[in-house]
């Protein structure tokens, strides 16, 4: 079976139900459509739910002054500032605990450290982060996010994908390797049902709807049946129907002994009447923290009544959003009021009558860390990092990216574009006869063919990354793979396929142009083209894993290809002697040039004269004919094949090689992490 064939019998396309229960676990049976027609049924088998209960116990999230700061430059805050950097709190001594069962919303306007929050307890971007967050009675760690789930406000994927396919890539990636393949796919279609996506199951994710989309979000994160959710401003971006429906979907998970956190922005009453908890921050700040029904009678303690029939998230974000003087007094009022056994204190400068609706922080004592289920959320030392290994790995990321760029590449004008262009080459260059005057036009082909697609290549791979660069960082985040992985999985999907253009344009043209009827000289000439290829997608992986900004790499990679193109040996025979010693052998185009140069005279075929202006030996014999070899002399050509091969497969290694480190060291972060 071909490779890639092997890596596509990972992922399996249709699926039919039927309800089947037995006496321990309420499951479903599913009936997988295989390709080659049969059918597979499969049902979560009892050890299989058992190890996916293991994964999700409940856990308390417990934070205690938790404040975070950062250094921003001076300049963007005070251009006459003489110092270099300016430091700026983004939390300041924020505290809450959130229950299993509970789904708590972070509120605040913009820039008051809603996002901030949730980045720090789900244990992301901790650089300038004190304080402490426990999980049950442990302090955070980095081997429990796979018991957290993190849903970004973007909704980042392969839209190319169908929702099933999606979420089968990620079932297939992120779940144990413990549970069966037909096991991981029984998770896949329970959690289809679950959000209530099965009619656009089937549909590519460019196609579906924004509520969908956010719903698809999520379900990636659920199928590893994580024990904590937080969600970036979820309901961004939705109509009222769609946002009450998802914010639904949370309280069902809630109901499942999960713990919800997520910010949001400006809910309706209803959503807001929904929460379990509300914390409101202001400035870094907590303003609130309690039942939303008690928001508007706190804050009438202050001084501050909501208007009859107005929502009270509205009339919230109005009050915190005034002047800086009451969203001072209401951060003051707060520490007078809040409920916490270290503050044994209390100003009469504001009143205390709040209190009551206030829920209580935690004080960071032992006493008030909780683990109701007795579980170790650290995982065994002997526990591998990654769900699965090395190689399925490599096999699953394959199969994605073999279908992903199969459909960017093999559309309807693409072979166009190819067979056009290379009829209108043959043509140029129609079948040209062995004689002494068409050395320059049978140089000029070689160096053609040998420029035009690894160009088009290099410009393909640079574009690459960037578009890819959202959802590989997501991924990685939830710990899915390693980055290893996934780019040699690319490497080798996607490889061969960026062989199958250049090959048909390179059989019609080169046929059409009469270079040399020998079928080996053929192939070989044909394998410098891909290496070629390959040599310039490589440097085009490379520049766009390196430079952050697209228009950047783009100007970066005009001039490098040009610089290169014009040093190859083809444009210019004489360059200064100070540039030509060393330049030119910078050029991966030279190699594959004066290889193929070689590879076309080769073979000992005998050739017309004209006039000697290209071999010598023609000068004094017009009407001869010469060896094909003698053509050479014509040409500054350096190494012989062989070293040319090795030189260009080199260079292939080495771009490569850069092109990993700097899509794994080169901090490439924008926006919301």
């Amino acid at each position: 079976m071909p490779p890639a064939q092997v890596a596509n019998s990972y992922v399996n396309e249709g699926f039919n139900d039927t309800a089947q229960t037995t006496d321990s676990y309420p499951q479903k049976e599913h009936i997988i459509e295989m390709r080659d027609g049969d059918t597979l049924q499969v049902q979560m088998s009892v050890d299989g739910a058992r190890t996916l209960a293991a994964l999700s116990p409940r856990i308390t999230v417990t934070f205690h002054n938790v404040s975070k700061v950062i250094n921003v430059p001076a300049k963007m805050i005070d251009p006459s500032s003489k110092e270099r950097f300016i430091e700026r709190k983004l939390l300041d001594q924020v505290s809450g605990q959130i229950q299993p069962g509970q789904v708590a919303a972070l509120m605040g306007p913009s820039g008051c450290g809603k996002t901030t929050l949730l980045n720090t307890l789900a244990g992301r971007v901790l650089n300038g982060v004190t304080g402490n967050v426990w999980f049950n009675n442990q302090s955070y760690e980095r081997s429990m996010k796979r018991k957290l789930a993190y849903v970004l406000q973007q909704d980042s994927f392969f839209e190319q994908l169908t929702v099933k396919q999606q979420l089968t890539y990620t079932g297939l990636l992120r779940l144990s390797s413990h549970l069966s393949k037909k096991d991981k796919l029984t998770q896949v279609e329970q959690i289809i049902d679950q959000l209530r996506i099965r009619g656009c199951a089937n549909t590519p994710i460019k196609l579906i709807s924004g509520g969908e989309k956010k719903r698809v979000n999520i379900g990636t994160e659920l199928l590893t049946n994580p024990s904590v959710i937080f969600l970036d401003e979820p309901t961004s971006g939705l109509d009222s129907t769609s946002a009450v429906a998802l914010i639904d979907v949370l309280h069902e998970l809630a109901m499942q002994g999960k713990t919800i956190i997520t910010s949001i922005h400006q809910p309706s009453s209803q959503i807001f009447q929904s929460f379990d908890q509300f914390i409101l921050l202001a400035d870094g700040k907590t303003i609130f923290i309690g039942k939303p029904s008690d928001a508007l009678p706190y804050f009438a303690t202050l001084g501050h009544h909501s208007p009859p029939q107005y929502n009270p998230a509205d009339y919230v974000m109005d009050l915190v959003n005034q002047d800086m003087k009451i969203r001072e007094e209401l951060k003051e009022a707060y520490l007078q009021n809040k409920i916490n056994t270290n503050v044994k204190t209390i100003s009469n400068q504001y009143s205390t009558a709040g209190r009551q609706y206030l829920l209580a922080e935690p004080s960071g004592d032992v006493a008030d860390l909780t683990n109701s289920d007795n579980v170790n959320l650290i995982p065994a030392k002997h526990e591998s990092k990654w769900p699965i290994g090395f190689l399925p790995q490599l096999l699953i990321l394959t199969s994605r990216a073999f279908r992903l760029s199969g459909k960017a590449q093999f559309t309807r004008l693409s072979f166009i574009q190819a067979i056009c262009i290379s009829v209108v080459t043959g043509l140029c260059w129609l079948r040209m006869d062995f004689v002494e005057n068409t050395i320059p036009d049978r140089a000029s082909f070689i160096f053609f063919i040998m420029a035009f697609w690894p160009l088009e290549t290099l410009f393909s791979g640079l574009l690459s990354f960037p578009s890819e660069r959202g959802v590989i960082e997501k991924e990685r985040a939830s710990g899915s793979y390693r980055l290893s992985s996934y780019f040699l999985a690319k490497s080798l999907a996607e490889a061969p396929l960026k062989f199958i253009l250049p090959t048909l344009y390179f059989i019609i043209a080169y046929w059409m142009a009469n270079i040399n009827n020998n079928f080996g000289i053929f192939l070989a000439i044909l394998g410098f083209q891909l290496l070629s290829i390959l040599v310039a997608e490589s440097l085009g992986l490379f520049l766009g894993a390196t430079l952050k900004n697209l228009l950047h790499g783009i100007t970066a990679a005009t001039i490098l290809i040009m610089s290169l193109m014009l040093v190859g040996g083809f444009y210019v025979r004489s360059l200064p002697h100070w540039l030509g010693v060393w330049i030119k052998w910078i050029s991966f185009f030279k190699y594959s040039y004066d290889a193929c140069l070689q590879l076309q005279f080769s073979g000992r075929r005998h050739y017309k004269c004209v006039d000697g202006t290209y071999v010598p030996s023609c000068r004094n014999n017009p009407n001869g004919t010469f060896v094909s070899d003698e053509a050479l002399q014509y040409f500054d050509v350096g190494l012989n094949v062989g070293l040319n091969f090795l030189v260009l497969f080199s260079m292939f290694v080495v771009f490569r090689f850069l092109a990993y480190l700097s899509l794994r060291f080169v901090n490439n972060n924008s926006g919301r992490t």
